[in-house]
């Protein structure tokens, strides 16, 4: 299969070659970049700016940059510190959506800090998402105390996973825990399979993030990983980071700065080959957490070192990337 990234197959080298950074050329005024309907690639998947690295801009604003950069839609901050925060999600939330809407995109997905049904934002932010018809959310994070028994804790969380599903079938809105890497239920994948038995796939279930799979599970264990979580993942995220630590990056041929995604060609091939197979059709929410980018990788609110235009231009250039990854399958290179 001939693709835009070489004249015919890829090969590693090649590729990591071609990814290296630019100089900013591409403000985002001028952009001019056509939003291509969820989908591209062939298939029905929605690409959605982490709205964490526009935190510096207004509703508005947020909502008119991820138009102008390409992006099928957002993946809305709706947690401490966020775009909205969480306390004032029924007043803040129709206005950031409406904004994103008005833009030509939409709200796919939120990120929130919900881990705690009996909060009482938690029922504010999923009763509001739904009347707005946002379809997915993403958990909030659930640490591990290491002086304690990881089962023993996975059976503490288990009740607020049971009745946080209920909820989530109430409001018709799915809930997807994140693999995140550290200390955090999820990072190894089976013990959020653990907590989901006997809970309603259609209601709860992953967030799968491709990157915090490769780092935690290296080359053959982030696989089997995913595969054990397809049948209950119905989003997905994706981090343009610099590669895992490849003989190129050891060498000193690249580095962080680098917009290079976590994942090599064969990585995007087999899995998104899984994804269309498993037909997981939900919100990829994209990520752009290597450093250089003004803080704006760690969702500051006022940019520190880097220009909008340079700014725009690695986000921009990382998603058209993303967009002929997503096409590759198996076979296409080598």
């Amino acid at each position: 299969m001939k693709n835009k990234l070489s004249d015919c197959r890829l090969n590693r080298r090649t590729f990591l070659a071609s990814m290296a950074l630019t100089g900013a050329s591409l403000y985002l005024p001028s952009l001019g970049t056509a939003r291509a309907t969820p989908g591209s690639g062939g298939m029905d998947i929605p690409l959605c700016i982490f709205s964490k690295h526009l935190q510096w801009l207004d509703y508005e604003d947020m909502a008119r940059a991820a138009a102008k950069l390409g992006f099928d839609g957002v993946a809305l901050t709706v947690r401490p510190g966020g775009h909205v925060e969480p306390e004032r999600a029924e007043s803040d939330l129709p206005k950031a959506v409406e904004m994103v809407r008005k833009a030509g995109i939409d709200v796919f997905m939120l990120t929130t800090g919900i881990t705690d049904p009996s909060d009482p934002s938690t029922e504010k932010i999923l009763k509001t998402a739904s009347g707005l018809g946002i379809g997915y959310y993403r958990l909030g994070y659930m640490r591990y105390d290491q002086d304690k028994d990881i089962l023993a804790q996975l059976e503490e969380f288990r009740p607020k996973m049971k009745v946080l599903a209920e909820m989530n079938e109430h409001y018709k809105i799915f809930g997807g825990n994140h693999n995140h890497t550290e200390n955090y239920v999820g990072g190894s994948v089976w013990d959020t399979g653990e907590l989901l038995k006997g809970l309603n796939p259609q209601w709860i279930g992953f967030q799968f993030d491709t990157g915090n799979a490769i780092r935690e599970g290296a080359e053959g264990t982030w696989k089997t990983n995913a595969r054990y979580a397809a049948a209950r993942t119905k989003m997905l995220a994706v981090k343009t980071d610099a590669v895992w630590q490849s003989q190129e990056w050891q060498s000193g041929n690249l580095n962080r700065s680098a917009t290079l995604p976590i994942m090599t060609p064969q990585h995007f091939g087999w899995f998104f080959k899984m994804v269309h197979d498993q037909r997981i059709t939900g919100p990829l929410s994209v990520h752009y957490e290597f450093p250089g980018l003004g803080g704006a990788e760690k969702g500051t609110k006022k940019l520190k070192g880097i220009s909008e235009e340079a700014l725009f231009s690695v986000i921009s250039k990382n998603l058209n990337i993303l967009r002929e990854l997503i096409s590759l399958k198996s076979g296409d290179v080598d």
